[in-house]
């Protein structure tokens, strides 16, 4: 990996090649001075009384074989981060920690700090603290990575299946880091990125799939699909709209899905049959989402569970809030400000609100109180957000034991094709 550069008269090589290069030289018998790294030792010691159980046990031991680089895949809720703070303890160096989003860059700050008793630094949300604790997120750690490349020399990417992205990826290509963890309960992407991981992260060290933990460390749970048909009204005005919908896909033998899709959008630009196309597809979506039959299904179920913790997800911001109103939940998503969410999700886990409705900011990390009842109302076609949500209620809590899954789902639909798509590594038929 080494290049030699004339400006400076030396050979040269991205950070990440650190580790290899001193193996090598060490393997050759070469005497080394290694000034690459401002990283230091830190007296780390866990003062929680966790006993791991064993598949965490197993988990780091299987990171240590892998000389302490690779990513462990573990399902929502079985404790990834558990592993990671073990992890911490025992390579006893500076280490960065890095977050997708500020919410969860601020779990990991609460929970580092708790852990270890020791003041921790945060770079992003208008913070600036470096300390030999620090936790970041995907993005400030990418405009600093020049910066304070070599100041970590263990480095924990949480929800590693970002770190593929072109812009992401100079995080690892621009750290000295030797020691490096992965954790996602997703490995894969649907774009096959997630092979560069091993280069930049290190292999899979170890994978449990939800299966394997339920019933012993996670809840047992049952997937409960329901058919929502169309109303007459309904089923006429996704007829008419898919007409044209799909009409324009033949003729301009555009694949309705991944690039072609980018490239419907990109053609609605400055093509008008291509703009009735798009339009007539959001409105097929907007038919099916927000149904009368599915809303009728979910005040069944609300009714039927209505002294258990229930989250409802759905596609959009419009629905969440209609939702929110009409059965009188509170609704997270984006626009939902940092202390309104802590105050809500406070108010979940203490039993003030037996239900929350949300979009997709639920789906990923953050910590939320353990729910009985999820209830898909509709979603994308990734296995990922699947995946997620079904971890939402799988978290053991008090003498819970069985959760329950509920997927709403419109025959005769496009959501029929996306249903499928989304549960393709489920074992359920």
């Amino acid at each position: 990996m080494f290049e030699w550069d004339e400006r400076v008269a030396a050979f040269r090589a991205p950070a990440i090649a650190r580790r290899g290069a001193l193996n090598a030289l060490a393997k050759n018998g070469a005497m080394v001075e290694d000034q690459s790294s401002a990283s230091a030792a830190v007296s780390l010691k866990l003062r929680c009384t966790f006993k791991p159980h064993p598949y965490q046990d197993e988990a780091l031991q299987a990171w240590k074989d892998a000389d302490r680089c690779g990513t462990v895949i573990l399902p929502t809720g079985s404790g990834k981060t558990l592993v990671a703070l073990s992890a911490m303890a025992h390579v006893k160096t500076s280490t960065l920690v890095v977050a997708p989003t500020i919410d969860l860059m601020s779990q990991w700050y609460s929970l580092i700090a708790d852990s270890f008793g020791m003041e921790v630094g945060i770079l992003g949300g208008g913070y600036h603290d470096i300390r030999d604790l620090t936790v970041t997120t995907y993005d400030s750690a990418y405009i600093y990575a020049g910066e304070y490349g070599n100041r970590f020399d263990l480095v924990v990417f949480d929800e590693v299946h970002h770190l593929p992205s072109p812009k992401y990826q100079q995080i690892p290509l621009m750290s000295t880091a030797t020691y490096r963890m992965g954790l996602t309960a997703t490995y894969e992407r649907q774009d096959g990125a997630e092979a560069t991981l091993e280069y930049l992260v290190g292999p899979v060290v170890y994978r449990v799939d939800v299966d394997e933990l339920t019933g012993s460390y996670l809840a047992d749970y049952d997937l409960v699909r329901i058919k929502a048909d169309l109303t007459d009204s309904e089923a006429e005005a996704y007829r008419q709209n898919a007409d044209i919908y799909f009409g324009f896909i033949r003729k301009s033998g555009i694949q309705p899905f991944g690039a072609g899709w980018v490239e419907l959008v990109k053609l609605s630009a400055y093509d008008a049959d291509a703009r009735k196309a798009l339009l007539a597809k959001q409105e097929m979506k907007r038919i099916v989402i927000g149904s009368e039959r599915k809303l009728e299904i979910l005040d069944s179920i609300m009714k039927q569970h209505s002294h258990d913790r229930t989250i409802i997800f759905t596609e959009q911001n419009d629905l969440v809030y209609r939702i929110s109103h009409d059965f009188l939940i509170p609704a997270i998503t984006h626009h939902t400000k940092s202390r309104e969410r802590k105050w809500i999700l406070d108010g979940f886990k203490d039993g003030q609100f037996r239900a929350v409705v949300t979009s997709k900011v639920l789906n990923e990390g953050i910590d939320v109180p353990s729910a009985k009842i999820a209830v898909i109302l509709s979603g994308s076609a990734s296995p990922r957000e699947y995946s997620q949500r079904l971890g939402r209620v799988l978290r053991r809590g008090g003498d819970r034991s069985r959760a329950i899954l509920y997927e709403l789902v419109t025959p005769s639909t496009t959501e029929v094709n996306v249903s499928s798509r989304r549960r393709r590594k489920d074992a359920d038929p």
